[in-house]
């Protein structure tokens, strides 16, 4: 249910504040009862600018003009500082859910997960089963950082949300996604932030390119400064130059149309019935000449720009400030939506002690009147436990002194105490002598429990030591061997002189080299739940308590140069994993092989900011899977092979899971029929 209380908007960019202030309507509407806009005396990354001082005084000018004292408020982070990760879920039980995702979140998150702050969203397609998850992320430490801002100015958020969340959120409740993929377009000044939305679900990355990138090439092409070129493009529209200007920012818009395309075939390659139809464009940027014309001319999409808010009603005269730079508070107004609890996406990165600090200090006046309620109370209670305390005391004058030795104590429980003692004395030892022997029997039962445990362990761990040789060997029998000489090199020079003579292109190449073999034993090898559609018998598995199966997970992370990397590599390597791990007497038998990631090479540099799933349709004994090739971000140096000097750019690295199941590959159906 929606707030009744007002609810502020607050995102901080690079170039000003903008605030929106909503409150709800009875027919489940809002109300735009303000908006702020303050911009900054400087951009905050010009390399002069005190960010610190320019937020701050952002901040102090905002609550000048604005009361917010009985409002709440909701703030973003950007973009660029949050990771957002997407996957399938497999079909489970409503109640697994958070333990699948907490798992997933482990997996996808790079960081150890008490350096971060997460929070996750599940998006369901109506009338479909499949469940998708969204994970979004940020550094506790930064998130600190910027909210440190507000607390210096006192304000308390209720929230925390991603910026291209907030977005989604405002496009969402506008009226701008429908049954078609839309693509939302947050120009910044640092990044443009990029949101490939459906009324169900949505896609988000993050493009090093922005309206700094246009005031950048107009520096070098007019030889000014920052600030007086940035003045020109904002003037650009009138500017008898405005031909120049944009022949000077057109290189600018074609790296962001073609990070654009990128972003756009991904996505269509992992969501086949993507049916992308228009660009929804917020950000001032958009007020840049040709801009419009020229997305909308090479991706071959309609590109709109809205004028105003189609479901927020505006409280009295509009303002004209808010006309001016309507494009820019789109982010704003979708915080303001999450904080009236009219949002899709209802994730939140605020901190839980901030959370817990703000619920305390709204609820401190109640717990003041009760608080004094209690000393009272607490009073009354004292006042007369210490007049008893005193009767009794007087009544108590001259009982003997009770000592009971750990000896003495089975003897008191047996026989009873002394009769010469007074009946207090007599009931304090028997009082005495239990709580000793109780003491001894806890201190002998728990004793050994420890190193019983360690010994098991050790003997267990023992067990399953010598399976590991095997396991290596299986998966090192599987690799493939390159064509001629190349597979039975054994120098780097011999394999230099051999891919020299063989005249293959790199590309043809049947070679698979392992990079690294992860090998974890788990008590169950179908907990935690693979990321990939599992088959009827892999469920009942997972769902029988007594169906549990110890083995050991195995991560291979391996790289080949063949052209057809993921054929090749299913085909040539997993396949013969799972049968080399497939062998009677072996003492263990590999029942899956996956293909679980799959990248080029220039997509390990850390830059790339893109998200890619994890996706797959292989069951139980299958390596049918599909593997995520993602090709965004910004192009690599040339990468080189260092024993051929080659470039190894367009090579493929996989990511195999597998598992080894603890016991002799049982007998198939036609050799338990041939058994007498």
């Amino acid at each position: 249910m929606a707030s009744a209380q007002a609810v502020w908007g607050i995102d901080v960019g690079r170039c000003a504040l903008t605030a929106v202030k909503l409150r709800p309507v009875a027919d489940g509407g809002v109300e735009l009862v303000a908006t702020d806009y303050v911009e900054h005396a400087k951009i905050l990354s010009q390399p002069d600018a005190d960010r610190n001082e320019l937020i701050a005084a952002a901040l102090e000018k905002f609550l000048s003009r604005n009361d917010i004292s009985r409002d709440e408020v909701v703030v973003s982070v950007p973009g660029q500082h949050t990771l957002a990760r997407f996957t399938k879920l497999p079909p489970v039980a409503p109640k697994r859910i958070p333990d699948i995702v907490r798992y997933e979140a482990d997996q996808q998150i790079p960081f150890d997960m008490d350096e971060v702050i997460w929070d996750y969203q599940t998006f369901q397609q109506e009338d479909l089963p499949d469940i998708e998850v969204g994970i979004f992320a940020m550094k506790r430490e930064l998130i600190r950082e910027h909210l440190l801002h507000f607390e210096q100015a006192s304000i308390e958020p209720i929230a925390v949300q991603p910026a291209p969340l907030a977005v989604y959120n405002a496009a969402g409740f506008d009226g701008v996604l429908g049954d078609e993929t839309t693509i939302l377009l947050d120009i910044g000044a640092e990044n443009t932030d990029l949101v490939i939305a459906t009324s169900y679900g949505l896609w988000t990355r993050t493009i090093p390119i922005g309206g700094n990138s246009c005031t950048d090439a107009l520096v070098k092409s007019f030889k000014l400064s920052f600030a007086k070129a940035e003045n020109l493009k904002r003037t650009a529209e009138t500017s008898k130059y405005r031909r120049q200007i944009f022949q000077a920012m057109r290189p600018v818009f074609a790296d962001l149309v073609q990070e654009l395309q990128r972003s756009i075939g991904f996505y269509s390659s992992t969501h086949r019935d993507a049916n992308i139809t228009k660009v929804f464009g917020v950000g001032n940027a958009f007020k840049l000449p040709g801009l419009q014309k020229y997305l909308q001319q090479n991706l071959s999409l309609t590109v709109e720009c809205p004028e105003d808010f189609a479901k927020a009603k505006a409280a009295g005269s509009s303002d004209e400030e808010f006309k001016e730079q309507h494009l820019s508070f789109w982010s704003a107004y979708g915080l303001a939506l999450h904080g009236l609890d009219l949002s899709t996406i209802k994730s939140n990165l605020l901190p839980t002690e901030i959370a817990k600090q703000v619920v305390w200090r709204k609820k401190k006046p109640a717990f003041a009147a009760a608080a004094a309620c209690l000393v009272l109370a607490g009073g009354l209670i004292w006042f007369r436990q210490s007049a008893d305390m005193r009767a009794l005391a007087a009544n108590s004058e001259g009982v003997d002194a009770v000592s009971v030795s750990l000896e003495q104590a089975p003897r008191i429980i047996d026989n009873g105490p002394s009769r010469s003692l007074s009946l207090r004395a007599q009931a304090k030892s028997v009082q005495d002598a239990g709580q000793k022997l109780k003491r001894e029997h806890a201190g002998l039962a728990g004793g050994g429990e420890t190193e019983r445990a360690t010994i098991e362990e050790l003997i267990r761990l023992q067990g399953n030591k010598a399976l590991a040789p095997k396991i290596m060997q299986a998966i090192h029998a599987a690799v493939p061997i390159a064509q001629g000489s190349m597979g039975t090199a054994t120098t780097q020079a011999e394999l230099a002189a051999a891919v020299a003579a063989s005249g293959v292109a790199r590309d043809q190449r049947e070679q698979v080299f392992i990079r690294s073999i992860n090998l974890q034993y788990l008590d169950d090898v179908n907990n935690p739940l693979w990321p990939d559609a599992l088959n009827k018998a892999a469920m009942e598995a997972i769902n029988d308590p007594e169906g549990e199966q110890p083995g050991i997970k195995m991560v291979i992370v391996c790289t080949t140069p063949h052209g057809d990397g993921l054929r090749f590599v299913a085909e040539r390597f997993a396949d013969r994993v799972l049968a080399a791990g497939r062998q009677p007497d072996m003492g263990f038998y590999i029942d899956r092989v996956h293909i679980i990631e799959g990248t080029r090479a220039q997509l390990d540099d850390e830059r790339n900011t893109s998200a890619f799933g994890r996706i797959g349709t292989g069951g139980r004994g299958s390596t049918k899977s599909a593997a995520t090739a993602a090709d965004t971000g910004v192009a690599d140096p040339e990468l080189h092979d260092p024993v051929t000097n080659e470039s190894f750019r367009d090579d493929w690295q996989f990511e195999i899971w597998a598992d080894a199941i603890l016991e002799d590959l049982p007998p198939s159906e036609d050799e338990e029929e041939e058994t007498p």
